[in-house]
């Protein structure tokens, strides 16, 4: 009888914590807020007041505090982009991202250490950056590897850091160990999503969010090329970051002083696909021209498993470009995979 009551008294305290757990947040920018204090080292957003083991990006903690947070979300009532935003994300984690765990476009390692300067957490730096090459190992396994843009760009970013001058020598250490890892790793053959294990179900995922409409990526293309053959090669005057942590589309929008909130931390939280709804009404000629080949050209990396060679000819064939500005773009569409799509509805509007 005693262990009965016990039982009872658990369960009830088990599903209370359950339900504290799936109503915590009253509003969508409750939630936002949630996810931009865990992806604090991916997106800073603000000042760090505490670090755990949560924040750092896809060790076990993080994957199981992320998966809480939107579960908790589906109680929200979200209008259907929000929705679509969050279903887009519940998706993604079926999906391999979790071995690559430093985002090669993003500078995580500085963002951690920038945090360093005031408190210690050097000991938890090490241990994340041992998880990382720990679970390129383990992705090796799996038939998951890096392409050779990402390679490069995480080998880039590594060897800057190791000549810091206040880089802490346990973490010179560590990191000059997963240098070495690096510089004898093989990349994958193929750059784009179709040459990782169940990556052309992460590209459809990707297409069906961005574009807003479900579609195989044979008929999209044949969408895409029949407008651009009635089109002259284009040229769309706009300037790039010096580095990909912000998307293409992500700086088409910057100075936009709409606040259309998202959840997703690689989109800097904003609702790209509204913005780019709203900018396709009033676009002209030359832009439309460089979205279309953008699309293209994704669908070419991710779909068709163009070469990068391959990729920055079809680029100067459509648009009237630079070198050093295919070479960005080129970066951008396998960094960012199918969010030119997000401008999708220039299809329906000629």
């Amino acid at each position: 009888m005693m262990k009965h009551l016990i039982w009872i008294c658990f369960s009830a305290l088990f599903l209370s914590a359950c339900g504290d757990t799936n109503n915590q947040y009253q509003s969508k920018e409750q939630a936002q807020q949630a996810l931009q204090i865990l992806n604090q080292f991916l997106r800073p957003t603000g000042e760090i007041k505490q670090v755990n083991e949560q924040l750092f990006p896809f060790s076990d903690a993080y994957l199981k505090e992320r998966h809480s947070i939107y579960q908790a979300m589906k109680t929200l009532e979200l209008t259907p982009v929000a929705q679509s935003s969050l279903d887009y994300l519940i998706i993604a984690e079926r999906f391999p991202e979790r071995y690559f765990t430093w985002p090669v476009y993003i500078p995580v390692l500085d963002n951690m250490l920038a945090y360093n300067q005031h408190h210690d957490i050097t000991a938890n730096i090490n241990n994340w950056l041992s998880f990382t090459q720990q679970q390129l190992i383990l992705a090796k396994e799996s038939k998951l590897r890096l392409n050779s843009i990402e390679l490069n760009a995480l080998q880039t970013q590594v060897t800057k850091n190791l000549t810091r001058v206040d880089l802490p020598v346990n973490l010179k250490h560590t990191l000059s160990e997963f240098n070495e890892y690096l510089a004898a790793y093989t990349p994958r053959g193929s750059v784009g999503l179709h040459g990782l294990s169940n990556g052309g179900s992460w590209y459809q995922s990707k297409l069906n969010y961005f574009s807003g409409i479900t579609k195989a990526p044979i008929n999209w293309l044949v969408a895409v090329q029949s407008q651009l053959r009635e089109m002259q090669q284009g040229a769309y005057s706009m300037r790039f970051a010096v580095d990909h942590q912000h998307s293409v589309l992500e700086q088409r929008f910057a100075l936009s002083k709409d606040k259309l909130i998202d959840f997703d931390w690689a989109q800097n939280y904003q609702s790209l696909t509204s913005f780019a709804g709203q900018a396709v009404t009033d676009i002209s000629n030359e832009e439309r021209t460089f979205w279309l080949a953008m699309m293209e050209t994704d669908l070419g990396i991710h779909y068709h498993a163009w070469t990068v060679q391959q990729a920055k000819v079809n680029l100067l064939k459509r648009l009237k470009l630079t070198p050093q500005q295919v070479d960005y773009l080129v970066a951008d569409i396998i960094f960012y995979p199918a969010q030119s799509f997000a401008f999708a509805t220039l299809l329906a509007t000629r």
